[in-house]
């Protein structure tokens, strides 16, 4: 009987390994194909960065013909729309935010979870032709117009050609792209508030607006700090529908009305055509390189707060507890 249940336990034991094992494999198999893209992005960027150095950063130009390139354009670009997007989506996700965990009934709360959800499943091309259709010909008819009547002596403001695509056109599309994923993190980032807390100021005669805003908010602002720089990653690395709505002019824009270019939206149009010259081809290898850079620095930020979030690293006293 002893032997039996030795052998029965070896044979658990074998299994339990073998499984493990699997996921190993996994695991490490994923890790082996990140390090295998970041390896030959690095190696098919090498001659831009060894011919054109750091200045490839801030040169200006891009042009193939005399074999000129320059990445300034681009990330001029990338950080227009990113930043406007987020100037967007930050105020209106946490309005959500707190809407559903502060405000909402429960027998709706499930029902806007799972649109926030399934907006933020919906490919980015659907957003872009919901932007040609209604986004630019609402800034071609009357904001534009609004803007040159009234705000012509601001450069940053002013428009140059009435056209509706360019830079804030792009940035309202990506804005509506990031806003349900700032939102579901505010939302959770509320939700880990210790109601006894809540209830305690309530209790002592605050109203709901005062929980939120000095209790609720201060608990929470790592984890929305950290849905921000998500949603940042997110907005960063955004093509098909920036593609189609940022007039995709390698300028750098002088107003948000301007025409402009990012890093994803140009390589999404040029880099079939660019194995015609290989130091073209590298140089936008190269500008994937800096895409990527850029990705990793913001997620890694991102995720390291959220983690210290959720791992329940906050103490009472980065909130205003006793």
């Amino acid at each position: 009987m002893a032997k039996l249940n030795q052998k029965l336990k070896l044979k658990l034991k074998y299994k339990d390994d073998l499984f493990k094992f699997i996921l190993s494999i996994f695991i490490f198999g994923i890790i082996l194909i990140f390090i295998t893209v970041v390896a030959i992005i690095i190696y098919y960027s090498y001659p831009a960065v060894s011919r054109f150095g750091i200045a490839f950063l801030w040169t200006k130009e891009w042009n193939p013909p005399k074999e000129i390139f320059g990445a300034a354009t681009f990330i001029a670009g990338t950080f227009m729309v990113t930043i406007i997007a987020l100037i967007f989506a930050i105020p209106l996700s946490l309005g959500i935010g707190i809407f559903l965990e502060e405000y909402c009934p429960k027998f709706l709360k499930g029902f806007f979870t799972i649109i926030i959800e399934i907006l933020a499943g919906i490919p980015s091309v659907i957003f872009g032709v919901w932007g040609v259709l209604t986004i630019v010909p609402w800034l071609r008819r009357d904001i534009e117009p609004f803007f040159e009547a009234h705000f012509s002596n601001i450069p940053f403001l002013k428009v140059t050609e009435n056209i509706g695509y360019g830079i804030l056109a792009a940035s309202i599309v990506v804005a509506f792209m990031v806003v349900p994923i700032i939102a579901s993190i505010t939302k959770d980032a509320l939700a880990a508030v210790p109601k006894i807390t809540k209830d305690g100021a309530l209790a002592m005669g605050a109203t709901r607006l005062d929980v939120i805003k000095d209790v609720s908010l201060p608990f929470s602002y790592r984890g929305i700090y950290g849905g921000i720089i998500l949603g940042f990653g997110r907005a960063v690395g955004e093509t098909i529908a920036v593609v189609l709505l940022i007039g995709n002019q390698a300028i750098i824009p002088k107003s948000i009305f301007g025409v402009g270019y990012t890093i994803s939206a140009m390589l999404a149009n040029t880099f079939t055509f660019a194995v015609i010259s290989p130091i073209y081809a590298s140089s936008e290898v190269a500008l994937a390189l800096i895409l990527l850079l850029i990705s990793l620095i913001v997620n890694i930020i991102g995720r390291n707060v959220l983690q210290k979030v959720i791992g329940g690293k906050l103490s009472r006293t980065q909130f205003g507890g006793g």
